[in-house]
Parts: structure tokens; sequence; C-alpha cells
């Protein structure tokens, strides 16, 4: 029988983004390793690692605030793309905007590898584009998961795609690390850029936009995104040109899940360019002791991610909790705990009791994917990759986290207080915002219009017709289908396989 096509595309997507979010870390570690102002000499778990001397055969004389330059420009260039990124995935082909996005970051990274060396304005640029590219990752996968999941699995196909996103972190940490240990300071650089060409040769070539583009789908599969409603295609410039822009700006569960997004995006990119940086601070730890720990917390994420998805849509599917229901209680448990962990990290004093604070938060964090990453299909489906971009431009908090860490830090665990607190108290406003203002219902301007497109002499059934010599396919939910299929009337978000609008 085979494999799934689905299970092809949430397999690889999980692949895709454990490579791209693998090279926000492995970047970090490089920089650690390279700046002189670093420790390189404490405690390590990789035996010999300073002796054979590889950890200095590049040794930068950079400052720390240097590399905190570097993280600015590649989380602006981040957060420039996210709101153009969900524009372009409704126009144009998602699928080849995430895989570019993927191919041009790992590109850049493989000239780092020869080109880090000889100036700091190459890497500073190198990153700007990474984040430029990488910008449009999500809104992207957005349109993607809009078409290849079914509703009664959406959470869980979600959690199980981006839960490469949280794995990326503990398997770069410890890639990167005895690379760079046992190998020469880029060969973590090399590693995860070769990992990404490599990707999007099998990306291109096996992942379409929508199921039914897909030629060896099978029938029972078919069926079930028949019977489930969800895409066929992406809708490009119908859908482009009739995004009630307005109703998005207006809209209370938009903020709220700006809000998530702008909170989240602060702590995790405190979690991957900070924290690493906050053992060597606090207590003095060497660079490959730091990547050993912090690869624990990632793998808790991972599977709490996949875990939250799937018990969300067992209950909801179940009919335990509504939707709005499900999306707040897997938010205030997972981001609600964080919050709380990261205050009390505040007042550690020593790494093994930082560790823990840091595996319980980020453990429990995952289950709040089930909210704050499906919330975008949920209350808009056909504009779920702008709506993605709009509240991923919260990733604007990552940059605003970076900047005051590397303002307020000094090598001392005072400084590192204040951060956590402020880190702390706001994502906690966070949650209580989500909690009464976000939604999981599909929104009353996110509802398909109609217009009549065959006329009375023709018949359709919701399938295949023929118009002005094009092929239109489209599917809309049982309920829609109901409601007109006696007035020769379907949703206006037709959906084109050559690009075209009716």
């Amino acid at each position: 029988m085979g494999c799934p096509k689905r299970a092809i595309v949430v397999f690889l997507s999980f692949l895709g983004f454990l490579v791209l979010f693998g090279f926000r870390t492995v970047f970090t570690m490089v920089m650690v390793y390279v700046i002189k102002d670093n420790d390189n000499d404490g405690v390590t778990f990789f035996k010999e690692c300073t002796i054979n001397g590889t950890a200095y055969d590049l040794q930068l004389d950079w400052s720390v605030a240097t590399s905190q330059y570097f993280n600015t420009a590649y989380f602006v260039g981040y957060v420039i793309t996210q709101l153009p990124g969900g524009f372009l995935a409704v126009r144009f082909s998602p699928t080849k905007i995430f895989g570019g996005a993927i191919l041009i970051s790992a590109s850049c990274f493989v000239i780092l590898a020869f080109s880090m060396k000889y100036s700091p304005i190459i890497v500073f640029v190198a990153r700007f584009i990474q984040g430029l590219a990488e910008g449009v990752s999500q809104p992207a996968m957005s349109s993607v998961v809009s078409a290849w999941a079914p509703r009664s699995e959406r959470a869980g196909i979600v959690g199980f795609s981006f839960s490469g996103i949280y794995l990326s972190t503990s398997l770069a940490s410890v890639v990167s690390g005895a690379a760079t240990c046992y190998v020469s300071w880029h060969a973590g650089l090399f590693i995860y850029g070769s990992l990404g060409i490599i990707w999007s040769l099998f990306w291109f070539g096996l992942v379409y936009d929508s199921p039914m583009m897909q030629s060896s789908l099978s029938e029972k599969e078919r069926r079930i995104f028949e019977e489930e409603g969800s895409k066929v295609l992406v809708a490009s410039a119908s859908v482009a040109k009739n995004i009630p822009w307005r109703a998005i700006l207006t809209s209370r569960p938009v903020y709220a899940l700006f809000l998530a997004n702008f909170t989240r995006s602060w702590v995790f990119a405190m979690v991957l360019t900070e924290i690493p940086q906050y053992f060597a601070d606090a207590f003095s730890l060497n660079v490959a002791t730091i990547g050993f720990l912090t690869s624990f917390p990632p793998i808790l994420m991972s599977v709490s991610v996949i875990l939250g998805g799937v018990i969300v849509d067992k209950l909801i599917n179940m009919e335990k909790v509504s939707i709005t229901a499900g999306r707040k209680l897997s938010l205030i448990i997972g981001f609600g705990s964080e919050a709380v962990c990261i205050l009390v990290l505040a007042f550690a004093k020593d790494y093994l009791t930082a560790s823990i604070l840091i595996i319980i938060a980020e453990g429990l964090a995952g289950l709040s994917t089930a909210a704050f990453k499906v919330n975008p299909v949920d209350l808009a489906p056909q504009y779920s990759s702008v709506l993605t971009g709009i509240v991923r431009s919260g990733v604007l908090g990552a940059s605003i986290s970076t900047a005051i860490a590397g303002t307020l830090r000094q090598k001392n665990i005072q400084s590192w207080q204040r951060i956590f607190l402020i880190t702390g108290a706001l994502h906690l406003f966070s949650v209580v915002f989500y909690s009464v203002f976000g939604s999981g219902e599909q929104q009353e301007w996110a509802q398909p219009t109609y217009k009549t497109l065959v006329s009375d002499s023709e018949s359709t059934d919701y399938g295949s017709v023929e118009k002005n010599n094009i092929d239109v396919i489209l599917t809309v939910h049982n309920d829609e289908k109901e409601k007109h299929e006696h007035h020769k009337e379907i949703p206006n978000d037709v959906y084109l396989s050559d690009d075209k609008a009716t």
C-alpha cells in the first residue's frame, strides 16, 4: 500500500526545520569558540577537547558584543520577511518558498565556513541574508499544513512538523560542540550547510503544494482530504487579491496570537542564543560542556510538541473540549509553566539547578505548539499563511531580547537575574492575555465568499470542472457543500493548478 503521502510531507517538514533551526545553534556555538573573550578552559564532557588544540584553531579578536550584533542582524532580517513571506506563500508556491529558504540559508553557511575569518562585515551580511531567507519559512509552512493536514489530524501534524525546530537545538549543540572540538572551528558550518543543500533536493523532488497535485495519491488518502475539507491547491491570485486586511488587523484573537508569538520568540531566542553565554558568564563552564547541557531541553520539548498535538486532537475529536478550550489549555500549561520556571531561574545558584529549570521550562513549553502554531489555520484557513506572517512578526521579540541581553549582560549572575525577571514577567502577561482573548474558531471575516462559476446548463459535484480550458480543482467543507450545491455556487477561493484565478 505504501506510505501515506502526507506522512512524507510531514517527515520532510520535520527534517527541514531540524536543519534550518540548527543553523542558529551551530553559529552560536562557533562564536563561543572563536571569540577570544570567552573562556574555553572550564569543565568539559568532551575529553581532550582543548588538549588537542582544535578549539583554538581560529581565535578572532572580536568582542562578545560583536557576536550580539550578528544575532541582531539575523533576527532583523527574520522579522522583515515574516509578512511578505505570508503573502508570497499565498501568491506563489509555498513548498518552493519553504525549500528555497533552507537552500539559501544553507549556502550562506558554506560561504561563512570559508570567509568568516576575513571580516566581521562578511559575517554580518551573511547572517542578515540568512534571516531574510529563514523568515519566510514558517508562513510558507502554514500554507503547506493547510493543504496537507486533515482537520482531525491538524494539531498532531503541526506538532510533528514543527518538532524539528525544538530538537534542532539539542542535535546541533552536540554535533557542533564535538565537531569544533575534534575537527575544526568550521566543521559544524560545513556539516549543516551540506545537510541543508541535500535536504532541499529531496524536498523539491517529492513535495507538492496540494494532495491533488500528487499523482500517486492513494484513493483512501484522497477520500480523507475530500471528506475533511482540506484545501486542494493554494488559491493564488484570487485569495491574494481579497485579503481582509482591516478585519485581520482589528481582530482580538489575532492580537492575542501575536502577543503569544512575540513573547515566545523572545524566550526562544534567549534559549537558543543567550543560555550558552549565561552558562559561560555565570558558572564559567567550558563551551563543550555547555553544548552537552543545552542538548537536553530541546529533546523533551520535541517530544511534548508531538504529544501535545496528538492529545489535543484526541480531546477535540472526542468532543471533550471545544477547539478554543483546547488551544487555550495547551498554551496555559505550556507557556505558563515556562514563564514560572524562567522567573525562578533568576535565583538559581548553581548550573545544575539552572539546567533542571531550563529542562522543565522547555519540556513543558512544547505543549503550547498545539495552540499558537495551529491557531492561524483555525482562525482563517484560506489566509493561514498571511495570518502566520502577521503574527510571526512577533519575532521582533527575538531581536529585542538579544539586544537587551547584550546591553544588560555582564559576566555575573546578577546581570542575568534582571534579564530573566523581565523575560518571565512578560511571558506570563502574554499567557493571561491569550486566555482572555484567544479563540480557536474560524473568524467571520475568514468565511469563504461565494460567486457563480458555472451556468445553469453546467453541473458540478464540487470535483473537477472544465471552464475556459482551465482545469479547476476544488474542495469545500461538507456543510458548505450541502448549503450551496443546489445553487450552482462554489467558494470564491478557487484553487488553480496553473496559478490563474477564475
